[in-house]
């Protein structure tokens, strides 16, 4: 049997991953989310239950954490869509961590 392509990181979402992908949709498919984590992100997420290095990836816009961390690389790629990341921002920090993700499926 040979291993089928990945575009998610995880088979089974951490409750940690949940709550990244949570803040991600509703930043961009709730009304007024997006201003108002834009006006201060760590106030939008002070409620979340993330441990702290985890909301710094959101935050800080850190898309390879996020993805290492599980977060859907649909919902990373519209977050970068609504706060105007671009594109080869985006695929350059999924290619960094490949060598991460690659080397944790594999042991």
């Amino acid at each position: 049997m040979t291993a089928r392509p990945r575009n998610w990181r995880h088979d089974m979402p951490t409750p940690d991953a949940y709550w990244m992908n949570r803040v991600l949709f509703d930043v961009h498919h709730v009304a007024s989310h997006l201003e108002r984590y834009q006006a201060s992100p760590d106030a939008y997420m002070a409620d979340v239950p993330l441990p702290e290095p985890l909301k710094a990836a959101i935050r800080d816009n850190d898309i390879g954490a996020m993805f290492l961390a599980g977060v859907n690389p649909y919902l990373l790629r519209a977050h970068c869509l609504g706060l105007r990341i671009s594109e080869q921002v985006f695929v350059q920090s999924l290619r960094a961590v490949a060598p991460l993700w690659q080397e944790a499926d594999h042991g």
